[in-house]
């Protein structure tokens, strides 16, 4: 067998290893300079990439009422039970925030709340100001100290800064646990401080080049400002997870007896075919999200994209050079953890109970799995309102004393009707029915010109499905009135953006499950394969769906897991969900797919090949799920409902995937499916072939570099 083209790529970076680094540090350090202006490059907005209702009644409300010069109203709430320290409290917040650069003034408003316990401070700031930004009004605030007083903020501008803070926090959270257990479980796999070492390393340098050439991409298209936390999260998780394939084969065709230059080329040859076809199909499944309108959708899988590929990238050169350099001392400072280069027994008894049991293991799995999934039948889609926040967090807080205290806050509900001068006694029958909807309260009609506004609050808000029925309700209303009228607002355009992704969530299922099929039926040839692999993985997402509606939406749990209990999921998070963990699963099944046709077209049977492929990937698999893991429970402790959604469900799957599939019903439908698993029909025998696995062949010697010389 010749050697593969990624083992000429392996053997091409290595065999010039310091030529290979030179290259990669002159791209990191280019990077680093277009990392420096990529907050130029970014946006704060969620913008929808196609008008919605809500989009228009938005539009028309901006452009009749709102010329977007005036300033912008920022409120302080000022609670005391005293009625001196709460004057003393007010004057306090008005004179902190007054020379916050940017504001135009803060006024003490002269009526305090009913119970006497509460006031107010309203701020002007100049929203052409760009030094006026929410997080100095949160500084100045939070800075404010009188006894017996506390002060909370509310308003767009701190509400933002407020919203950014916790998901960065949230982000950063996480990708710090992540690294620490990282460095703890690679040191467990490995037993080395130095290959435990590389993958980190490896890691870094995909996320910064991912990161630098996300300022290329945002110089044309709108990226939002959490596509670099996409990519550290995805850099981390595809980085460690490739680098460990290929550091574990290098290390067993070193104990072979192989030479540092050969042990690259074969596992360039193996390893790093495996981590080529991972990386396809990781992307194929990334890309889907490029087909949702929505400009955080397809920031996020544009960053997660770029993570994938420098990761391949990096695995498939500059990895090579590195062990090439390490040779031997790969294995340097060894702790008694593990035994590097051995079956783990652990995972070979575990493979052989399975295989030997393959219909009781299958149906205990499925069973398993199917129950867990159950729940997604009544899984609701909506934004999580505030009550989703910690009870003492200070938005929450002075949103609620608005809206009890002062009467005025809330979500509202605009409707905005053009041409209305030409049937007021319409617009005044639909305000009327809007006053007498259960859902709506407070309703009052603004005629400006031709057109008419019909302002009103939301009775319901957050994610009460009450809510969503009004918007439905009044919507249908209108279809029957003739009227030219768009409805708008917080939850209108909460529904919009469910209707939205609901519309583009076929296009995606389509477009990644049919590549993935393409591709898999090409790499083994086989139509088995690919159906198997998309049916585990659909299996495994909807029990992750069904999990969160457990702990979620009927708050099973919730408490226990410090999770908040919402009424329902994020419209967002589970096409974000499937297209991640699409990719992620596949990345696994490649990987233990790669090591059991290896074994299978060596001779063995399927049985032999699928306990030697579990055996020798399971720590591996188990290591990378655990890490991911790790970083995910991160995102999932942080204070915001959606994240904590999303860091639960990626985390959860993982686990799923990790064990339950990858363990017990691969391996058991595999060998009840035995010679059949590798079944093409003839009318497919024309496929180009395009083998990821491969066996070891003896190449030819090179001289090594001193410097590896001198290590072993």
């Amino acid at each position: 067998m010749t050697i593969a083209l990624t083992g000429r790529i392996a053997r091409a970076s290595a065999s010039r290893p310091w030529l290979t680094i030179l290259g990669w540090v002159v791209l990191i350090a280019a990077s680093v300079v277009l990392a420096g202006g990529l907050g130029d490059a970014l946006t704060q907005d969620d913008r929808n990439l196609v008008t919605t209702e809500s989009d228009t009644a938005a539009a028309i409300d901006s452009r009749e009422r709102g010329d977007g010069t005036g300033p912008i109203t920022e409120t302080v709430v000022v609670q005391a039970d005293d009625p001196a320290a709460l004057a003393a409290g007010a004057e306090a917040a008005a004179d902190a925030t007054a020379t916050v650069a940017g504001v135009e003034s803060a006024t003490v408003l002269p009526a305090p709340s009913q119970s006497g316990r509460s006031a107010l401070v309203q701020i002007a700031v100049d929203r052409d100001h760009p030094e006026a930004t929410g997080s100095d009004l949160l500084a100045a605030v939070d800075g404010l100290a009188v006894d017996g007083v506390t002060f909370s903020s509310y308003g767009p501008l701190t509400g933002e800064a407020m919203f950014d803070g916790l998901a960065e926090d949230t982000l950063v959270r996480g990708e710090l646990i992540g690294i620490g257990v990282a460095v703890l479980i690679l040191l467990v796999v490995f037993g080395a401080l130095v290959a435990a070492g590389i993958p980190l390393l490896v890691s870094l340098v995909a996320i910064t080049t991912a990161v630098g050439a996300t300022a290329v991409v945002g110089a044309a298209f709108d990226l939002s400002f959490f596509i670099v936390n996409m990519i550290t999260m995805m850099g981390l998780a595809l980085g460690v997870d490739y680098t460990l394939v290929t550091v574990q084969r290098f290390r067993e065709e070193l104990a072979h007896g192989r030479s540092p230059l050969d042990a690259v080329t074969v596992a360039g040859s193996t390893a790093n075919r495996a981590v080529l076809f991972s990386g396809l199909t990781v992307l194929v499944s990334l890309a889907g999200m490029l087909l949702v309108p929505n400009t955080l959708m397809r920031s996020l899988g544009a960053g997660a994209m770029l993570a994938a590929i420098m990761s391949v990238v990096t695995a498939l050169t500059l990895l090579p050079a590195v062990l090439r350099l390490l040779g031997s001392r790969v294995n340097k400072g060894r702790i008694p953890l593990s035994r590097a280069g051995r079956e783990p027994r652990a995972w070979r008894g575990i493979a052989r109970v399975v295989t030997g049991r393959p219909v009781a293991s299958l149906v205990t799995g499925l069973v398993a799995l199917v129950a867990l999934a159950a729940p997604i039948a009544g899984i609701r889609l909506a934004f999580p309102g505030l009550e989703a926040l910690p009870a003492d967090n200070e938005f929450r807080v002075a949103s609620e004393v608005l809206v009890e205290d002062f009467g005025f806050g809330g979500e509202s509900t605009v409707v905005a009707i053009e041409g209305a001068s030409s049937d007021p006694a319409a617009v005044e029958q639909l305000a009327a029915w809007i006053e007498d909807s259960p859902g709506f309260a407070e309703t009052t009609v603004d005629l400006r010109g031709d057109t008419a506004f019909i302002d009103t609050k939301d009775v319901y808000g957050g994610a009460d499905p009450r809510a969503e029925e009004a918007i439905v309700d009044l919507r249908d209303h209108i279809a029957g009135t003739g009227l030219d009228a768009y409805v708008g607002g917080d939850q209108a355009g909460g529904l919009d953006f469910t209707a939205l992704i609901t519309e583009a969530t076929p296009w995606v299922l389509l477009a990644v499950l049919g590549a993935s099929f393409v591709l898999l039926l090409i790499a083994f040839r086989s139509i088995v394969i690919p159906a198997t692999a998309i049916l585990l993985n659909l299996l495994s997402a909807a029990a992750a769906y069904g999990l969160m509606v457990i702990v979620f939406q009927w708050g099973l749990g919730a408490e226990l897991l410090g999770m908040p209990h919402t009424e329902a999921i994020a419209p967002w998070i589970p096409l974000f969900l499937f297209a991640v963990l699409f990719g992620l699963s596949m990345d696994y099944h490649v990987f233990l797919l790669t090591r059991i046709k290896e074994r299978h077209d060596a001779g063995d049977t399927t049985k032999a090949a699928v306990v030697h492929g579990v055996s020798r990937t399971g720590s591996l698999i188990t290591g990378a799920a655990l890490i991911m893991v790790a970083v995910f429970a991160g995102f999932a402790l942080g204070d915001l409902a959606e994240f904590a959604q999303m860091g639960f469900g990626l985390a959860a799957a993982v686990i799923i995937d990790a064990t339950v599939v990858r363990t017990i019903l691969v391996p058991s439908l595999m060998t009840l499916l035995g010679r059949w698993n590798w079944y093409l029909p003839r009318g497919l025998g024309w496929l180009p072939e395009m083998r990821i696995e491969a066996e070891p062949v003896p190449v030819r010697p090179e001289r090594e570099p001193a410097l590896v010389a001198a290590g072993r």
